[in-house]
């Protein structure tokens, strides 16, 4: 069994990461110390691989499920996620510390390895190459750790919206305050710019647990989503559009396999066995369903669409009675554990349709265009899914968002959608059997944004509290 190690204390959380998440789970061998100096290139890639490793993807499924319209509770649940589930929401809320403690130790890991990275030893032209990919790599991680935390933790997606500390060096008694949400952004987009214009020249888009190229543009055309630079967010996801085919019919079931690392991944998280399995938000390894399918996202999806078949939506062991997630159970002899895709090729299509509708002089065709591509890859027959018709933009955006809850179920952008587009949630009443009083949750419910942790607050007095949270 691995070891649970803290490569450093969060001390700008003032949160112990917790043990049940599978991104804190490294080896020794991660940790950097004055032992275990970086003192050359061999020592920095093991560095960098430390720091990969403290990555979470399991907090955006988890909560993004847990939360919304995704899930209905199982009537094997013992309460595991029902306080988010039904929106039992403060301060001291566990999912809440972890994420935002675990986000920043990864930060925290980040800022080490590039506070030593030029004092290595390099020899020769290869080195200093391979320094230099991994700082932009470094700086890459740190910007999507960034926005990560903003998506969880800003009130509002607009700039002179309370964001969060921006922690560019290790932090050891500091006690920051926090930035609005323009400036985290443009502290994001600079490193973002900064590792593209270095790795376009040092580095190929054949790893996919690697952030490459057309990994870092995938992370850039999210931000510009969420920040409403529509042209940009076009240009970015057209770059990873053209480098990555969308599965066919035939193949679609692949992306969830991980037999192949390259059907429709610009960058996932390996999970290995030995990993915590992300497949547990939903159904534990035994087998007993804390999660099911809800019945109304399952009758979203219509005859003749791939992502609805056994392997994908559901497993094949489900019955009407007990959907059950497939997406994180398709490896032989190890249930539930799958690697985790956080960017793929199928939300550049539909992050191009959304900007293509929003932008100034709105295009109706070219959206309709591009979310019609990704329809006509997921259809078996000609009369499944056909192609969509945009009347105006209002059309538009609900039928954008309609298919990017069919397309990304389950991958963590629900919670986010509904956010970003001033939404609420809206169950059905047979998907509250077991919780009819957390039915609805008005848009811009203060929910929708995380809480401060109260330990956190309670060590920094200079974080300001979420609105309508108190540090309890």
């Amino acid at each position: 069994m691995k070891i649970i190690k803290y490569l450093f204390l969060t001390i700008l959380s003032g949160v112990v990461l917790s043990s049940c998440s599978d991104a804190y789970d490294v080896d020794p061998g991660d940790e950097i110390t004055d032992e275990n100096a970086i003192t050359n290139v061999a020592d920095l890639e093991s560095a960098l691989t430390g720091v990969y490793a403290s990555i979470g993807g399991r907090s955006f499924i988890e909560w993004s499920a847990y939360f919304t319209d995704e899930t209905r509770k199982g009537d094997l649940n013992a309460g595991q996620g029902v306080q988010v589930h039904t929106w039992s929401i403060n301060s001291g809320n566990t999912e809440a510390e972890s994420y935002y403690s675990g986000i920043y130790g990864t930060i925290n890991r980040v800022n080490t390895v590039l506070g030593k990275i030029d004092q290595i030893s390099v020899n020769g032209e290869a080195d200093v190459n391979a320094r230099e990919r991994v700082r932009a790599e470094l700086l890459a991680i740190r910007a999507m750790c960034h926005f990560d935390l903003l998506r969880f933790f800003s009130p509002a997606y607009e700039a002179s919206s309370l964001g969060v500390p921006i922690v560019d060096k290790v932090i050891i008694y500091e006690k920051l305050p926090r930035n609005t949400f323009g400036e985290v952004i443009a502290f994001v987009k600079e490193d973002l710019a900064t590792a593209y214009e270095t790795l376009s020249t040092l580095s190929d888009n054949s790893d996919v647990t690697r952030l490459t190229p057309v990994g870092v543009q995938a992370i850039r055309a999210r931000v510009a989503l969420y920040n409403k630079e529509y042209n940009d967010a076009i240009t970015f996801a057209n770059d990873v559009i053209n480098v990555i085919p969308l599965a066919t019919p035939a193949n679609y079931n692949d992306i969830w396999l991980d037999t192949e690392d390259h059907v429709e991944s610009a960058f996932k998280l390996r999970r290995a066995v030995g990993d915590a399995a992300v497949g547990t938000v939903f159904t534990e390894t035994d087998g007993r369903v804390y999660f099911n399918i809800s019945y109304d996202l399952f009758d979203q999806f219509t005859s003749g669409d791939v992502r609805a078949t056994a392997g994908a939506l559901y497993d094949p062991a489900s019955t009407l009675n007990n959907l059950i997630v497939g997406k994180y159970n398709n490896r032989a002899g190890n249930p539930q554990l799958a690697d985790i895709k956080l960017y793929r090729v199928a939300e550049m299509y539909l992050i191009v349709a959304e900007a293509q509708v929003l932008k100034p002089g709105s295009d109706l065709d070219a959206g309709e265009a591009a979310i019609n591509t990704l329809r006509a890859s997921r259809r078996t027959n000609a009369s499944a899914l056909p192609d969509l018709n945009f009347t105006d933009v209002t059309d538009a955006i609900n039928k954008i968002l309609a298919e990017r809850r069919k397309e990304l179920a389950f991958e963590g952008h629900r919670f986010f959608d509904l956010k970003r587009l001033n939404r609420g949630v809206d169950r059905i009443p047979s998907d509250v059997v077991l919780n009819p009083f957390a039915e609805d949750l008005p848009a811009g419910d203060y929910r929708f944004t995380l809480p401060i942790p109260a330990a956190a607050i309670q060590y920094n007095n200079n974080l300001v509290p979420n609105p309508n949270y108190t540090s309890q």
